[in-house]
């Protein structure tokens, strides 16, 4: 019966990456639309904190939790949709969320360790920002890509030739060159390789590029940010690792008679079968038990992500960060209609990155989010004046080569 299960399990998955939308295979699709979202979500959430002065700025790490309950939410719905029509009650799907959330509490508890490092990672991404220029940052915060492939291939197992780690390594060096600021130079792009801070003596057209507050010291930034990548690369990984790995379908509750035949326990088939508890609805419709399809335990991860992003979230963010300003001014002080567009946005990027991961990959996710940062700089032409300088031309034709290469 397992092996069956199994058996069933895998062609599933073989299908579904294959599965067509409006003709697009749903990896494809699903990293283009990633690609969109990321661009919408960059533009208005610079419009936003851009437009308003500084004093009247709604609190990032609020926005953050409020996405997080709204990703939670469409998971739930997403979750109460995912059975035929027939099958589709409120009481189904309480009993499915008891069952994936609380019964089997040891599968939830291991996304924590993702929530857990991905916290981490924000808070030391502080720490690097406070000991290193902005320039240098952005540049060294690039090397999550390639940490991203190196655990792609320890802990996934992922064979990648030569040609795919050149491509690689390229896409970081693109990157890292489009995110350089407006006014650094090409000279900048190699400042993460030495040890020493700017100098106070450079031209105030540097100001822009160099953030000097804070830079006391180069070595912990470097170690912090270093860190930062080497957990991305984990988190993102594992997470992966988590939603491809097939759903361990709970075996049927027998009785204690369940090895003793029908004669020798003295009852007819009936009254045998009514002795096992069965909870296995449709074996053949490709449900999981108590009727979840196997395609929506993407949406059941996501819920399990978002209970241990939400309560770490509001202890060690809100709490301990803006705890001050959330008990003076409220949690939604200065929310407006461009909020809640930015707090929507990120929770559909939740959903999509989720996606990608699951038909896709972290490593290909990379790639999608790097041509999402160049076509939201272009666009920041129009938008915000932003200028073209010549590390943006280069950087961005090496992402385009590097993804061409990557295939």
């Amino acid at each position: 019966c397992q092996s069956s299960y199994l058996h069933s399990l895998t062609h599933y998955s073989t299908a579904s990456e294959t599965t067509l939308i409006w003709g697009i295979p749903l990896k494809y699709l699903s990293l283009i639309i990633l690609v969109v979202q990321n661009s919408a979500l960059i533009l208005v959430m610079r419009y936003t904190r851009a437009s308003v002065p500084e004093d009247q700025l709604y609190l990032a790490s609020t926005a953050v939790v409020m996405s997080e309950v709204m990703k939670a939410l469409a998971c739930i719905a997403l979750l109460f949709f995912a059975p035929p029509p027939g099958k589709r009650t409120f009481k189904r799907l309480t009993r499915n969320l008891n069952r994936e959330l609380i019964v089997q509490w040891r599968e939830t508890l291991k996304l924590s360790i993702p929530a857990g490092l991905y916290l981490i990672q924000n808070n030391l991404q502080y720490l690097a920002v406070s000991n290193l220029d902005a320039a240098t940052f952005q540049v060294t915060y690039q090397l999550k890509i390639i940490t991203t492939a190196f655990f792609s291939v320890i802990i996934l197992r992922r064979s990648l030739n030569k040609l795919k780690w050149i491509a690689i390594t390229l896409l970081t060096i693109g990157i890292a060159l489009v995110v350089l600021p407006r006014n650094a130079t090409l000279s900048t792009f190699g400042s993460f390789l030495s040890q020493t801070t700017l100098s106070d003596d450079r031209s105030d057209d540097m100001d822009d590029a160099v953030d000097s507050v804070g830079n006391q010291s180069n070595l912990k930034g470097y170690v912090a940010v270093l860190l930062a990548c080497f957990l991305s690369g984990l988190a993102g990984v594992y997470f992966e690792k988590i939603l491809k790995s097939p759903v361990v379908k709970p075996q049927p509750k027998y009785t204690r008679f369940e090895s003793v035949g029908d004669k020798e326990l003295g009852e007819d088939s009936n009254s045998r079968k009514s002795s096992v508890e069965l909870d296995e609805e449709d074996p053949v419709s490709g449900m999981e038990d108590d009727g979840v399809p196997q395609s929506a335990q993407v949406w059941v991860r996501n819920i399990q992500m978002s209970l241990f992003s939400l309560l770490f979230g509001l202890v060690f963010v809100v709490g301990i960060q803006d705890g001050r300003k959330v008990a003076t001014d409220g949690f939604f002080a200065h929310y407006n209609i461009l909020t809640w567009v930015v707090i929507s946005i990120q929770a559909i990027g939740g959903l999509i990155v989720a996606l990608v991961v699951k038909y896709a990959d972290n490593i290909l996710k990379g790639f999608a989010t790097s041509i999402s940062i160049i076509l939201s700089m272009l666009v920041s032409v129009w938008l915000f004046n932003f200028v073209i300088s010549g590390p943006f031309v280069l950087g961005a034709a090496l992402v385009i080569f590097a993804t061409r290469l990557y295939g």
